[in-house]
């Protein structure tokens, strides 16, 4: 992973939703430091969306998934080919 990015690790979502506005709203407690407790975590801010939007987030998480996971398959595929052996 790139060394400029800045890391802040969820612990966790809440979702909600608002069905007078056909709305939702997700929120993303995380870690603002390595040393920082898990019973400390930053609550995040609510971000709110329609249901359309929601379902975008939705499939670029699966496609970013699937990317993960071919790559995955890929380079146990080239080791395996090398070696003969799957090293995980």
């Amino acid at each position: 992973m790139d060394n400029d990015l800045f890391l802040f690790p969820i612990t966790g979502w809440e979702i909600k939703t608002v069905p007078v506005d056909g709305v939702l709203s997700v929120r993303f407690p995380f870690l603002s430091h390595e040393r920082q407790k898990l019973s400390e975590a930053d609550p995040g801010r609510p971000y709110v969306m329609h249901a359309d939007q929601a379902r975008e987030l939705r499939d670029g998480l699966s496609r970013a998934i699937a990317q993960i996971e071919n790559q995955m398959f890929e380079s146990a595929e080239s080791t395996t080919a090398l070696t003969g052996v799957i090293i995980y």
